[in-house]
């Protein structure tokens, strides 16, 4: 067994922290060169560490009697190595050189791949990428138009869908692992050097240019690439923090703060915000893959550009994110179509994603029903929303702002209910000489569209007597009849300005004058 892989191997599992006894490590066997020759290096380490070994194969289908060849000599080659194999057919149609055909392949075979990890328990999923396949993957991403997430290329190790996968080759070269199969077999996958997919035509056409320019380009690609990566993990990780404080996810409102993305570098903000939008399609994907359950969290490392995942499906192209930093920074708002049935609107302090199709919130919730405030209970709630109610005595306590909470004479309170709005809602503003529909008042008091349809209202019928967050009803004056407090608990996201962003929107007020 070469040494040089041997040490190579073992480092990158230590450094994914699964160079454990009690581990069970999957590799994803194709039965070529690259493939084998950590299929035999992880072996070895197994039996000098005591990990268990398994390996998985993905026959796609898509070259006939060859495909089935590569299955034959996996099983084949595992069977005399003692290690446990799996087998699965993607049955794929069209052959190599049909549209798509490699996407498609990708697509089945990690989600294949992915399925036996958790099947068998797996700690980790690895991959026989090595260095040549870290240069073509980030000349791929440079020709598509990427930033420093892509021009990073594939990370050592990585998360998808709760899988953790490992490239413990990605530092050694093809020749690399070529010598050290010492003449062992594997298969030769001919339609590699077939002009059919991008990947096959850089390989084949664009490298060996390359290295007739410089013989370690290959090399050269890798480490600018490592260092990129670094530059990304860096900002990433800022931006993580930014939107961990500036997120309400909080279904059905999903939205951010924008004084404090506005606030950050833009290399940061633009991460956040894609984030942002990762979270939204989130949950897009979990209503049609009921398998993929899992919120994005809000600081969580974003899969690997590399490999197919659900989410990764949907990620935004570079022309999206800068769109998204154009649209944080409008200083009259607007609205901006994301892939995938996405709309981000900006208002003046927030924005919020939507579903393009009807401005509905991305995270689908019940319309909760009415609640009657009758019965002298102490706490009720609406939804996410909660209220207390304690009696109310006009000697010891102030008057309440109207905004956060109310007080109803007790014989009025009997005839109310907290709800959501009703088409025919109307209020008569506290102090105002006369009514208008509630429709108008919350425009007039520019509350966002997207909390609109979801902010608690108190009403007597279709008279709202408080507009939760925004503002009370001539009914809610003060009398001597005996009375109730109303109090909602918990911060708003429509209520009034913080000091800073009051602030801030004064600055960018100046700046427009």
């Amino acid at each position: 067994m070469n040494e040089q892989i041997l040490i190579t191997v073992e480092a990158a599992l230590r450094r994914a922290g699964v160079l454990r006894p009690e581990a069970t490590l999957l590799i994803a066997l194709s039965g070529g060169a690259d493939s084998v020759a950590l299929l035999r290096t992880v072996s070895a380490l197994g039996k000098r560490y005591g990990f268990s070994t398994r390996a998985a194969h993905v026959e796609h289908g898509l070259r006939g009697e060859a495909s089935a060849e590569d299955a034959r000599f996996c099983e084949r080659l595992c069977a005399e190595m003692g290690v446990p194999f799996t087998l699965d057919r993607a049955n794929l149609s069209g052959g190599m050189a049909a549209p798509g055909a490699e996407a498609r392949a990708r697509e089945v075979r990690y989600r294949l791949l992915l399925g036996r990890a958790r099947e068998c328990g797996a700690d980790a999923l690895l991959l026989a990428h090595h260095l040549d396949d870290q240069a073509e993957t980030v000349l791929s991403h440079l020709v598509r138009g990427s930033g420093t997430r892509g021009l990073g290329g594939m990370r050592e190790a990585s998360r998808v869908n709760g899988v953790l996968l490992v490239r413990p080759l990605l530092k050694l070269s093809k020749a690399d692992l070529l010598a050290s199969l010492n003449g062992a077999p594997y298969r030769v996958d001919d339609s590699n050097a077939e002009p059919c997919c991008q990947r096959n035509r850089l390989r084949t056409g664009v490298m060996p240019l390359l290295r007739a320019e410089n013989p370690r380009v290959v090399e050269h690609i890798s480490q600018s690439a490592a260092l990129l990566s670094m530059d990304d993990d860096c900002l990433q990780t800022q931006a993580d923090v930014l939107l961990a404080h500036a997120l309400i996810d909080e279904p059905p409102f999903l939205c951010v703060r924008k004084a404090r993305l506005l606030a950050a570098p833009d290399a940061v903000a633009v991460r956040a915000l894609r984030k942002f939008v990762q979270r939204g399609m989130a949950y897009l994907v979990a209503e049609t893959s009921p398998a993929v359950t899992e919120r994005v969290p809000a600081a969580e490392p974003a899969a690997d550009c590399s490999c197919f995942s659900l989410l990764e499906e949907r990620s935004l192209s570079t022309g999206d994110s800068l769109a998204l930093l154009t649209l944080l920074h409008a200083p009259d708002g607007g609205s901006l179509n994301l892939p995938h049935g996405l709309c981000m609107q900006a208002t003046a302090r927030y924005l919020h994603l939507t579903r393009m199709e009807d401005g509905s919130p991305v995270a689908k919730t019940a319309v909760p029903p009415p609640v009657s405030l009758e019965g002298g209970i102490e706490l009720v709630r609406l939804g996410g929303f909660s209220f207390r109610l304690s009696a109310f005595d006009p000697v010891k306590e102030s008057a309440p702002d109207g905004i956060n909470a109310v007080v109803l004479p007790n014989a009025v309170l009997s005839q109310t209910v907290l709800r959501t709005k009703d088409t025919d809602d109307h209020i008569h503003p506290f102090g105002a000489g006369g009514g208008k529909p509630l429709r108008r008042y919350l425009i007039d008091h520019k509350l966002d569209l997207a909390f609109r349809a979801h902010m608690p209202l108190l009403c007597r019928g279709n008279e709202v007597l408080w507009a939760v967050g925004v503002g009370a009803s001539e009914g809610t004056r003060i009398t001597d009849a005996p009375s109730t407090r109303i109090t909602v608990e918990g911060d708003l996201p429509w209520t009034r300005e913080t000091p800073r962003e009051a602030a801030h929107h004064a600055d960018q007020n100046k700046m427009k004058e």
